[in-house]
């Protein structure tokens, strides 16, 4: 296997959304209407956040977008958005933990809906932090 996680620059962002990376709006259906595809698009052109091509072999298989959080105790790596169907995500976990060690980041964190944390928690050995509730104000 030829695995390989690649940082796609805010440069590029136009030419990847071209190529699949626009599916990460299915991604973004799922955030309670936190953002939408076309804003998440803008935030990768403005260099806020870092889109990560998914290869296998030469060939894309999934796109994810990550962040730094310096949080007041530790720096964390928070992966905000992934598509990967079929892709075999889990493959790319130590990949995403080599890059988190180089940024300076001691955790690896994401968000998740119950049936999605469960994945993560058999697949990737995340484990939950905290759970985030809300109401309407």
């Amino acid at each position: 296997m030829n695995l390989e996680l690649r940082p796609v620059p805010a440069s590029h962002i136009d030419a990847a959304w071209r190529d699949g990376a626009s599916e990460l709006a299915r991604a973004c259906d799922t955030s309670g209407g936190e953002i939408t595809g076309d804003q998440l698009k803008m935030v990768l052109s403005r260099g806020e956040r870092t889109l990560l091509q998914m290869l296998d072999g030469g060939h894309t298989v999934g796109w994810a977008v990550v962040r730094v959080d310096q949080l007041p105790n530790c720096r964390v790596l928070f992966i905000t958005d992934l598509v990967a169907p079929g892709g075999g995500f889990e493959r790319y976990v130590e990949s995403i933990r080599s890059m988190a060690s180089a940024l300076g980041c001691l955790r690896v964190r994401c968000a998740a809906r119950p049936a999605q944390e469960r994945l993560y928690r058999m697949k990737c050995g995340f484990q939950p932090v905290y759970n985030i509730l809300e109401i309407p104000a």
